[in-house]
């Protein structure tokens, strides 16, 4: 069953736009989600984690950025630095310190260049199953089109979300995939990623943000996750070396890893555990967080 989030529902008028969020919970212990990218992405991606992570004492914002869901009403183009910045500025406007962050695929990217550039807004970083480690875009940024149902279902079974065991079973999947391709559908929606979806692409481009040359030098508090049957590098490589490494990505043939981070390889998961196995996913931020 999806999860009506519209009674958590707020908006923030930002620099470079107009950036839709969630909040649920109360207190100091700020954390922000951070969706990935894709036409049909928005915040929804952890909707069955907002209330569960308030539930255990996190004051949650979850946020559409610019260019996704409902943060469409822009000033300026969705780039990798409006992107970015637009996070720094949202903790501004709520008068937010630093918080935790956990960002999913592109999220995790977004994340990695704010926890380079402003380790002192983050009291931790959480990166699940990231993208700004592989200098090769995934498909859906490589072959950009508009969205359709098929499509967007091939987005959650093309990465094996929904198998035995899974909480996304087949009927809610299916109605996440209707959910998604509504927001996909908006007037103006695929126009507007355009520009993120070029820099994303575009070899050049996508070196100059790469998280290689930063994340060794990222001091935040770090936690990567990703699962078995993630597709993007270096988490199949990280996967096929696990035994012998010792979970010690250090001494992998791809040692993109933050100094001091801890690795998390998920079992029989899919790419995204925030819908796969919410409570599983819940705990292990929570007790990240408290570490």
């Amino acid at each position: 069953m999806l999860v009506d989030l519209t009674k958590y529902e707020k908006y923030a008028d930002l620099t470079a736009g107009r950036m839709r969020y969630v909040e649920a919970g109360s207190g100091d212990q700020h954390l922000v989600l951070v969706h990935g990218m894709g036409l049909s992405t928005t915040l929804e991606t952890y909707q069955w984690v907002i209330e569960p992570l308030a539930a255990a004492g996190m004051h949650v914002y979850a946020l559409d950025m610019f260019g996704f869901g409902k943060s469409r009403q822009l000033k300026m183009a969705p780039t990798f630095d409006v992107i970015v910045d637009s996070i720094r500025e949202f903790m501004d406007v709520k008068g937010i310190a630093s918080a935790h962050y956990v960002g999913h695929s592109a999220g995790g990217w977004w994340g990695g260049i704010l926890a380079y550039e402003s380790p002192q807004r983050l009291r931790s970083f959480v990166m699940v199953t990231s993208a700004g480690l592989d200098t090769t875009p995934v498909a859906n940024v490589a072959n950009y089109t508009p969205a359709t149902i098929d499509s967007t279902k091939r987005q959650i079974d093309g990465y094996q979300s929904v198998y035995p065991g899974s909480a996304l079973d087949p009927v809610t999947a299916e109605d996440l995939a209707r959910q998604m391709l509504g927001f996909a559908d908006d007037p103006g929606a695929f126009e507007q990623l355009k520009p993120l979806v070029a820099q994303m692409a575009d070899p050049q481009m996508r070196s100059q943000y790469l998280l290689h040359r930063r994340i060794a030098h990222i001091t935040v508090p770090t936690m990567m996750i990703w699962s078995e049957k993630e597709r993007k590098e270096p988490f199949p490589t990280w996967t096929k070396e696990w035994e012998q490494i010792g979970g010690d990505v250090s001494k992998s043939s791809k040692p993109w890893g933050v100094a001091g981070g801890k690795y998390v390889l998920l079992k029989d998961r899919g790419y995204c555990p925030q819908w796969e196995a919410p409570q599983e996913f819940t705990d292990l931020l929570v007790n990240f967080f408290r570490d």
